[in-house]
């Protein structure tokens, strides 16, 4: 039903993508309608999932994705709200440059990251105060060792409460790596990083909170074991995010040929792996995102340590996360809810996601369903930058309530 409450066994109609009833008033009234009642077996009805960060190149016009494409797979695979970064085409640090979007309780909803900075280069601050106006769910930065940038912004006080969210990854055209060195990259003959500046971004971040407590401070794409172990160590109370695939794959579990191997943040071992899952279980990590960058076949062609990086599949999000924790680890079906909805929802300072009466906002998830994940199957066109391509998969968002 919602945040800190279990799932139940029970009757639930629904007419015309709305909840109508729930218990014996549901099952009354479907008799009452002549309505057909039909058993659920392992089926479930759930509050939608909220991605806290993803990027969009090109809302209006771009063809590998744009706000009309991303919305209807999103949908699909049942997600109610994206929050997409600044990073595009035309940089959105400026209030213009925000595409304007008017909620709807009965679709998916969009938010904008704003930049920090102009350019997000830590030289000259946007106009916070404009971009939180303009409908900015919050600030994004880089971790600007050598620029004084950050503090000047924290100090001004206009952000208050919103969040401000801090990438671990810099834009080094030096940097060639694509998986963190460990045997089994060693042995696959991709580049390999040698300069994992991670942990020191971290603490240098952990810094910046001591100073700004009363700040909302986040730390984007988490992906090392020591820096989770430094953050468990000065025990500051930050909100840490992790993509979801850094949760499913490892330098030792992927085919060679597989399109997830070239990801932003980049692969470990699987013991790193492990760990992250263990700070996932230990509330280190408050959220887990999607983190979503579209490419098209033409991108997708060129040799992998050449190419750009990130995946793009809102469509295996929740099946591969199920197998991994309900199935594999017997987590309960609500801990998989808190990181997938209910802590992005707080993240972003938006209302949590719930099932309620006369709402459109609600998943049916089978996790018996066997698909083949190929853009033939899924039945529209999508980004070509996903991973496990053409493979089975086992479980799959078959209903949602929002319009199409």
């Amino acid at each position: 039903m919602g945040s800190n409450m279990e799932v139940t066994k029970d009757n639930l109609l629904i007419i015309d993508g709305k909840i109508d009833a729930f218990g014996d008033e549901a099952k009354n009234k479907a008799l009452k309608k002549n309505i057909e009642i039909s058993k659920s077996g392992n089926k479930l009805v759930a509050p939608m999932l909220v991605d806290s960060h993803s990027y969009l190149k090109d809302p209006l016009t771009g063809l590998n994705d744009n706000l009309e494409t991303l919305k209807f797979r999103a949908k699909k695979s049942g997600f109610g709200t994206i929050a997409l970064l600044p990073n595009s085409n035309n940089w959105r640090d400026k209030p213009e440059k925000i595409p304007f979007q008017k909620n709807n309780y009965s679709d998916l909803n969009i938010y904008f990251w704003g930049s920090f900075s102009l350019g997000d280069e830590g030289v000259h601050l946007s106009p916070h105060e404009e971009l939180l106006k303009s409908g900015s769910i919050g600030l994004s930065t880089r971790n600007f060792f050598d620029s004084p940038i950050i503090f000047k912004g924290l100090s001004l006080d206009i952000v208050k409460s919103s969040p401000i969210i801090f990438s671990l990854t810099k834009n080094n055209s030096v940097q060639k790596g694509i998986v963190h060195k460990d045997l089994k990259s060693l042995q696959s003959g991709f580049y390999l990083i040698d300069n994992n500046n991670e942990l020191s971004e971290v603490k240098n971040i952990l810094g910046i909170k001591n100073l700004f407590p009363s700040k909302n401070l986040v730390i984007k794409n988490i992906t090392d074991s020591n820096s989770l172990k430094e953050i468990e160590k000065q025990n500051i109370p930050i909100s840490i995010t992790i993509s979801w695939w850094n949760l499913i794959a490892d330098t030792e579990n992927l085919e060679l040929d597989d399109l997830g191997w070239k990801v932003d943040p980049p692969l470990g071992s699987k013991k790193n792996r492990e760990f992250l899952i263990k700070g996932l279980e230990k509330d280190l990590i408050q959220v887990i995102a999607v983190n979503s960058i579209a490419l098209n076949d033409e991108d997708t062609f060129i040799p992998i340590n050449d190419r750009s990086v990130g995946i793009s599949s809102f469509e295996l999000v929740l099946p591969l996360l199920w197998e991994e924790f309900v199935t594999k680890r017997a987590w309960p079906i609500s801990k998989l809810w808190k990181y997938l909805s209910f802590n992005p929802s707080n993240l972003l300072g938006i209302t949590q996601e719930k099932l309620s009466l006369g709402s459109r906002r609600w998943l049916m998830f089978d996790p018996d369903t066997k698909w083949v994940n190929s853009q033939i199957n899924l039945g529209y066109d999508s980004p070509s930058n996903f991973p496990k391509k053409n493979e089975l998969i086992k479980g799959k968002v078959i209903h949602v309530g929002l319009d199409f």
